[in-house]
């Protein structure tokens, strides 16, 4: 490949990733999930909650983050459902398995402002059985998700660690979607913060995407490869 058509590429890629209009958050607060599989470290995950466009929701997760319900916080709970190219979920305090619901508001409460869009990875919303059916469960995207729009609560985005969460996508599960070796939440706790601030649900630019998504080398070649291919159909009609 010459230099030239690497570039008519670049800008090409470019072009698409800036013609996305992004929208705006604000996170009020952070908290971290320090995350282990088969008793191995992955790292941390920090989240930005988003406080004023979900309160209650994450005022319910913030106390089971950081002080738990009776005695049952996220600190050492697995992570029980991994999709590939979907989301991975966990939070379950009560039995561990994606059958407990238990909240600050009774054994589940209502759902609170669906207007926000799952329009990407990192997204952070509540696992539910149906409306208004929130409990202590939550899962995170790890790609754009359309179809629960209007469905669930999205109450804070991942805002550093989103390979993290890519690495547990990709963990071996069984027929029904649950992790063959364990993967918990070690450590759960506070972010501090100097104060609020606005995050996008741009998903930074696309090779960060690759490399924290650990898509496959071979992969990576087709997307290059492709916009080798608009290059060179560009070329002919020029």
């Amino acid at each position: 490949m010459k230099f030239s058509e690497l570039l008519w590429i670049l800008q090409i890629l470019f072009l698409l990733i800036d013609s996305a209009s992004a929208a705006t958050y604000k996170v009020t607060s952070q908290v971290f999930l320090d995350v282990v599989y088969d008793g191995k470290d992955l790292g941390r995950i920090v989240i930005g909650l988003f406080g004023e466009e979900a309160p209650k929701t994450v005022r319910n997760f913030r106390k089971i983050c950081l002080k738990g319900i009776n005695g049952k916080s996220y600190n050492g709970t697995r992570f029980h459902r991994v999709i590939k190219r979907f989301m991975v979920q966990g939070g379950d305090i009560v039995s561990g398995d994606g059958r407990g619901s238990l909240s600050i508001y009774g054994d589940t409460f209502d759902d609170e402002n669906l207007n926000l869009l799952h329009t990407g990875p990192g997204f952070v919303g509540m696992a539910n059985r149906g409306p208004d059916t929130n409990g202590c469960q939550f899962y995170l995207t790890t790609m754009a998700t359309p179809w629960l729009n209007g469905k669930h609560t999205i109450f804070g985005k991942v805002v550093e660690g989103q390979g993290i969460v890519h690495q547990i996508e990709q963990v071996k599960t069984n027929s029904e979607d649950v992790p063959v070796k364990p993967v918990r939440i070690k450590k759960c706790g506070n972010v501090p913060t100097k104060g609020t601030y606005t995050i996008s649900d741009d998903s930074s630019n696309l090779w960060t995407w690759i490399r924290a998504s650990v898509v496959p080398l071979g992969m990576s070649f087709s997307i290059l490869g492709f916009f080798h291919w608009v290059f060179r159909q560009l070329n002919r009609y020029s």
